[in-house]
């Protein structure tokens, strides 16, 4: 079977405006809301033509999974650990793709950005104890800079979880022949 052909146009079409999304956030640390707000607009207009959500959610599970994201994300935009663009950007994966969706590409990036910031940490914490130790042996190991404020890009790490999700969803998507 060829994947071209056996995944339908929705899910590529929303794996590629994660993936734009995410590399957008990489490269220039902001989510543009053409991409989060236009993604909404889509959601919404799925929705009222359809009556379910791009990837098949029920419409209360897209509204609910949209005002989760809020819940999850508002307070850390509060508290300056999350930009305004990575909000919108998980409340319309949870308005196009449902609860299902949201909360895997959520756990995912916690996970992700997480895991890169707990590394990140101990690498700067124990590079001044190593670095001795490897110029002895002849590696020259670069400086690894002082981590803080919001230190990586969380909208990177939402966008591969939405591509893991839509992965997860189209094993199970009744729209795939086999």
């Amino acid at each position: 079977m060829d994947i071209l052909t056996t995944v339908p146009i929705q899910y590529w079409a929303l794996g590629s405006w994660a993936a734009a999304c995410g590399g957008y956030d990489l490269a220039v640390r902001r989510i543009p809301n053409v991409l989060s707000l236009g993604a909404h607009a889509g959601a919404l207009a799925m929705l009222a033509v359809s009556g379910q959500g791009w990837l098949g959610a029920s419409p209360s599970s897209c509204f609910a999974a949209w005002a989760l994201a809020l819940v999850l994300t508002v307070p850390g935009y509060a508290l300056r650990r999350l930009g305004a663009g990575d909000v919108k950007l998980l409340a319309a994966m949870g308005l196009a793709g449902g609860m299902e969706a949201m909360l895997t590409a959520y756990i995912t990036a916690g996970l992700l950005v997480g895991g890169t910031a707990v590394i990140w940490l101990m690498a700067y914490r124990w590079e001044p104890l190593l670095a001795p130790q490897l110029t002895r042996i002849g590696i020259d190991a670069p400086a690894i800079p002082e981590p803080k404020g919001r230190m990586l890009p969380f909208g990177l790490g939402l966008a591969i979880g939405f591509v893991v999700a839509l992965a997860l969803i189209s094993v199970n998507a009744p729209l795939l022949s086999s």
